[in-house]
């Protein structure tokens, strides 16, 4: 039913100006709404960037972080799973979105991983309704990010860092994963489990946007590491000066060209 309604419905709907576009969407996978849009803003702050803060009202749009940097405007919002997340991204795809990305944790599939490593996936397997809505046809379940944009944000976080490239896994049941899950993803190659990529990945391949992603290995669960293990938390620091190269490396992508 709401898959009827154009863009232009929306705009009105939402009292959006007619010629009102977005230039890009980054969205961080957590439940820390209010913590993550103050440190996105102090990082804008730090980089120096001459930025403009905007609101949507108190629509279904009202809590998004809209920001205009250069003369372009982006969205800012968190997900934790995919309901959501997968409606930001649709209306932020039908208003012109030309560059999509997720950044995040995950939990470590991979043997040689270690917490504050960063993954780039190539695609991220995903058997949500989301997925099977916006890309019913992708092969075996298999979302693909956009490769040239994935490259360009490798190629900006540099070197001295950990960055391994291959897929992930999303599940969004994580209190009910195994330590058998946990194997078999990592038998087949997975190398982080997480649970918005697919989304984001599913909706961007419907509306033709590109879209990628960086996730930092937090709990490294092929090594029985979970949250409530010691090294975890003892890796607080670590993972945090991590996040935020993470958010100052997708700023500059999405405002390059």
């Amino acid at each position: 039913m709401y898959k009827s309604h154009t863009v232009e419905d929306f705009k009105k709907y939402f009292g959006l100006p007619k010629n009102y576009k977005v230039d890009g969407i980054l969205c961080y996978g957590t439940w820390r709404e209010k913590e993550h849009k103050k440190i996105l803003k102090e990082i804008i702050k730090e980089q120096g960037y001459k930025v403009e803060y905007e609101h949507l009202g108190e629509s279904f749009l009202g809590e998004v972080l809209v920001f205009k940097i250069n003369g372009k405007r982006f969205w800012f919002e968190t997900g934790y799973g995919g309901a959501y997340i997968s409606e930001i991204f649709h209306f932020g795809c039908m208003l012109g979105s030309k560059k999509n990305m997720v950044l995040g944790t995950c939990g470590g599939l991979l043997e040689s991983g270690r917490t504050g490593d960063i993954i780039i996936p190539t695609y991220s397997h995903g058997d949500e309704s989301t997925t099977r809505m916006y890309n019913p046809n992708s092969e075996k379940n298999r979302h693909l990010s956009a490769e040239e944009l994935s490259e360009n944000l490798k190629k900006r976080l540099g070197t001295g860092l950990t960055i391994h490239v291959g897929p992930v896994v999303t599940c969004q049941a994580m209190m009910f994963e195994s330590w058998e899950d946990i194997q078999n993803w990592s038998k087949e190659g997975y190398l982080g489990v997480e649970m918005e990529t697919s989304t984001v990945f599913a909706v961007s391949k419907h509306f033709n946007v590109p879209a990628a992603a960086m996730l930092v290995i937090a709990d490294n669960l092929i090594k029985k590491e979970t949250v409530l293990h010691g090294n975890y938390k003892n890796a607080t620091e670590k993972r945090y000066k991590i996040r935020d190269l993470t958010y100052k490396v997708a700023l500059e992508e999405l405002l390059a060209n």
